[in-house]
């Protein structure tokens, strides 16, 4: 019988690495979540309803990084980069939109939520520990 060994000890350099190939991947997930936000699906009858699914994808996401974060660092603070990185490119979405015309995250309910769910998906293994 063969059991898996996933080793514990690991540099301060490889931790660094870890945290940053997280916030990339917060970064170009925040990308695909504001360009699908305006998603929709058209039913067989022609009619179209908003499928704002990335909604729930950030949620998702943003807790898996914050858990793969806590297996990097032991402090809260800084586990939560990817979070960080997440929430201020999401405001540099808003910033960037307002400068140069272009929107990028429309003035509506979805955008709200996505910034909630993003954030309440990357707090959550902060707050609810095995």
């Amino acid at each position: 019988m063969s059991s898996s060994f996933v080793p514990f000890e690991f540099s301060r350099g490889e931790a660094v690495g870890g945290l940053l190939w997280l916030s990339v991947g917060a970064l170009l997930s925040l990308v695909l979540e504001v360009v699908y936000l305006g998603a929709y699906i058209t039913l067989p009858s022609g009619m179209r309803i908003a499928f704002p699914i990335t909604i729930l994808i950030a949620w998702w996401f943003s807790k898996v990084l914050t858990k793969t974060a806590r297996l990097w660092t032991p402090n809260p603070l800084i586990a939560a980069i990817p979070l960080i990185v997440w929430v201020l490119g999401f405001f540099a979405f808003l910033v960037i939109g307002s400068t140069t015309g272009d929107q990028w995250l429309g003035s509506n309910i979805r955008t709200v939520a996505l910034l909630f769910a993003g954030i309440i998906g990357g707090v959550w293994p902060f707050v609810v520990s095995k």
